[in-house]
């Protein structure tokens, strides 16, 4: 008679003789915050490139948080950012870097259309 083993899966509980054979899957998704978005996500959002968004985050132009390679972004803070009157880069000693006042402008038409 052949010997019967047992496979338990890291953070999956043993089978029963009922459950013996089935795949143990989650019912549910992990919850995410809605207000938290991904770089595509907020792309779409302001009608931009996910490239321009990211450009206008590492410049700091837009409040983000680094995860690995790429960011997260509260729609809530980038909405107000959006919202600050516009400073003229001319006026101010620091480099330029980051996008454009074009880039600018589309992202803060996007963030006034797109209202939740």
């Amino acid at each position: 008679m052949a010997e019967r083993t047992t496979v338990v899966r890291p953070g999956r509980p043993p089978p029963d003789d009922a459950s013996r054979g089935q795949e143990f899957r989650m019912t549910e998704p992990p919850a995410r915050d809605p207000d938290v978005l991904t770089t595509a996500e907020l792309a779409a959002r302001l009608a931009l490139s996910p490239q321009t968004v990211r450009r206008m985050a590492n410049a700091g132009q837009l409040p983000a948080l680094k995860t690995g390679k790429d960011f997260r972004y509260s729609w809530e803070a980038v909405r107000q950012c959006l919202r600050r009157p516009w400073e003229d880069p001319a006026a101010s000693d620091a480099p330029k870097k980051g996008a454009g006042g074009q880039a600018q402008r589309r992202a803060r038409a996007g963030a006034a259309r797109h209202t939740e």
